[in-house]
């Protein structure tokens, strides 16, 4: 090959040395107006790749978060309604008479309440914007002391929206329950009831 290019004449061996350069400048040429800009165009398609995934794996992420936190939200507003459901509504005196005779029918409580009286509805002021008003019921009766427990812990753990308040005891008279020794242990008691009252149905 060297041996035919040495036996070229000089005008063929410039031909030759023409073509060469060329060649190498057609080269040049594909590369920077093709090769090049295609190569810079797919490193910018991989970094959009790259951030198009990024962006879908954050938007999948916050959609299924999303669906989790609807959930607990609806499971939420469940137990609420359950709770409100409850919750004193229409007439109060009517209302504390029948919760507590519903609340005595499940159990036998040796508790004597004659009586408790309506006090009246208000607005919670303990908490700021608390979306509730409050009606107030006050209990007296008499009891022995272990069955007057039972009776409010009971109470409090079956109605999460009433709480016992002002509740003082002391011991009955014994010229007004005679002389024998268990009915000396009894007590006379009088506490204050504050009910939740249902609010109007929301939109």
């Amino acid at each position: 090959m060297i041996d035919e290019i040495k036996a070229l004449s000089p005008q063929k061996k410039q031909h030759l040395i023409a073509v060469g350069i060329g060649t190498l400048v057609a080269l040049v040429v594909v590369y920077l107006l093709l090769i090049s800009p295609a190569q810079d165009s797919l490193k910018k398609l991989a970094v959009q790749i790259a951030d198009a995934e990024k962006k879908y794996t954050e938007a999948d992420r916050l959609v299924k978060s999303t669906q989790a936190v609807r959930e607990r939200t609806e499971m939420l507003e469940a137990r609420l309604g359950a709770i409100e459901s409850g919750m004193v509504s229409g007439d109060p005196v009517l209302w504390i008479r029948s919760t507590e005779n519903k609340f005595r029918s499940q159990a036998l409580y040796k508790v004597e309440i004659p009586n408790f009286p309506f006090r009246g509805q208000g607005e919670m002021s303990m908490i700021p914007e608390f979306p509730y008003k409050a009606a107030a019921y006050a209990f007296g009766g008499t009891a022995y002391y272990h069955d007057l427990g039972k009776y409010l812990a009971d109470w409090e753990n079956q109605f999460p929206y009433m709480r016992v308040l002002s509740l003082e005891m002391s011991p009955e008279s014994v010229a007004a329950v005679g002389s024998t020794g268990d009915e000396r242990e009894r007590l006379s008691f009088t506490f204050e009831v504050s009910a939740l009252v249902k609010p109007p149905k929301r939109n």
